[in-house]
């Protein structure tokens, strides 16, 4: 479920507006507490590379590049 919220509230993601909580966006977010990007728009390398607090990061960008797993989505289950 996506919870979305008007994107110039402070607990939503600047880009896809999905409600994040106040700790990722203190710990992932700008320096005003606001995340750039989050875990339903982007990926944790990204997010971790700084792309939550609206820096660039080098890993491709997964609206850009929805094939960057070879085009099979993970399903949550194991592999194999």
């Amino acid at each position: 479920m996506n919870l979305r919220e008007d994107t110039r509230e402070p607990g939503a993601c600047r880009s896809c507006g999905a409600h994040v909580p106040a700790d990722f966006r203190r710990v992932h977010g700008d320096d005003d507490d606001r995340a750039h990007r989050c875990p339903e728009c982007d990926s944790w390398v990204r997010i971790c590379e700084g792309s939550a607090a609206g820096k660039d990061a080098p890993t491709p960008d997964p609206q850009h590049s929805p094939a960057r797993n070879g085009g099979e989505p993970w399903n949550g289950g194991l592999s194999g």
